[in-house]
């Protein structure tokens, strides 16, 4: 993976990341030698299946889960091997809005205290100046001044993952890691909080790496798309591309079964049926990870696991065997 993007520093740059957790049944190989960027002020999606290890990616970048291996550079600083004082100095410059904001809000705090405590943990700014800041951040997430008095129980979800962002953007961070923001709440109300993060980082210019297992909704919010299956990245795409030039056959299995509003359309999208369910990180196939379920795997997709390699899109990536490197356009 190139060190630059558009020949600009990026924000985040991924190279080589692994890890590997010990449990009394083996060694589970949750990500393997994974490697992208995200440029400043780039949105840069992360989808698959449940058990594909883009959550314990989101988790490693901002060094929730210490890598096994491999290298975080987060605006141009090496986080990974860093000891912990001086990773706390620098960890206003990252943060996460995690998945359930019913379990990660304190619940015996008030909405102010919840969205003020980054700027006491580190020390940001005069304490006098705190319910200020909060009340820029509420009006931010379109919550009123009077939520600050309240406790996350007396919100709703859609409000909770509001205060959730406040919290995460409240020492103005140059990368954010969404970890499935929208997974835990109604439909009615995952559209408004699509829409607010995809706002919010117009406005802010923060980078962000969305992780999602809904290929539609990071398809709306991302500007490229990378699929993880079984710990590895088998696809980069940019996401107006991604219905059109999906190009390794797990993408396509994703693409075919994403529901879309027209219901013609719908019933004449080839269908791609995958068989079986993912295999277990504890004992991942051998060659490409994939072939198992993939409908067109060949002998050598069993043998080695395939490069990811450009793919015929421009800034397309594709990790496949049975897919030839094609001329970037």
């Amino acid at each position: 993976m190139s060190t630059t993007v558009n020949g600009v520093r990026p924000a985040l740059q991924v190279t080589g990341l692994t890890k590997h957790f010990k449990t009394a049944a083996g060694i589970v190989r949750a990500v393997d030698d994974v490697s992208f960027s995200i440029g400043k002020g780039e949105i840069v999606g992360l989808v698959g299946e449940s058990g594909s290890g883009k959550s314990t990616v989101g988790r490693c970048v901002v060094m929730l889960h210490p890598p096994t291996g491999g290298s975080v550079v987060i605006d141009g600083a090496e986080i990974s091997a860093l000891r912990r004082g001086r990773l706390r100095r620098l960890r206003t410059g990252f943060t996460m809005i995690f998945q359930d904001p019913a379990t990660s809000l304190n619940p015996r705090m008030t909405v102010r205290d919840i969205v003020a405590e980054p700027l006491v943990i580190h020390g940001m700014g005069r304490s006098g100046d705190h319910p200020r800041r909060v009340a820029e951040l509420l009006d931010l997430v379109g919550l009123p001044h009077s939520t600050g008095t309240r406790f996350p129980h007396e919100l709703s979800g859609g409000q909770r993952q509001r205060v959730s962002i406040a919290r995460a953007l409240i020492a103005s961070p140059s990368l954010v890691v969404a970890d499935e923001p929208t997974s835990a709440l109604d439909v009615s109300i995952q559209a408004s909080i699509l829409n607010l993060i995809k706002d919010l980082q117009r406005d802010l210019g923060f980078a962000c790496l969305f992780i999602s297992h809904d290929l539609a909704a990071v398809e709306y919010v991302a500007d490229r798309v990378l699929v993880m299956y079984l710990g590895r990245v088998v696809e980069v795409v940019a996401s107006e591309t991604l219905n059109e030039r999906a190009a390794h056959p797990y993408t396509q299995a994703l693409v075919s079964a994403a529901p879309v509003p027209d219901p013609d359309e719908q019933r004449s999208r080839q269908r791609i049926t995958l068989s079986g369910d993912i295999p277990s990180p504890l004992a991942p196939p051998p060659g490409c990870h994939f072939h198992l379920r993939c409908p067109v795997a060949q002998d050598v997709c069993r043998e080695r696991p395939p490069a990811l390699l450009p793919g015929a899109a421009s800034g397309q990536l594709v990790a496949c065997h049975l897919v030839s490197p094609g001329t970037v356009d």
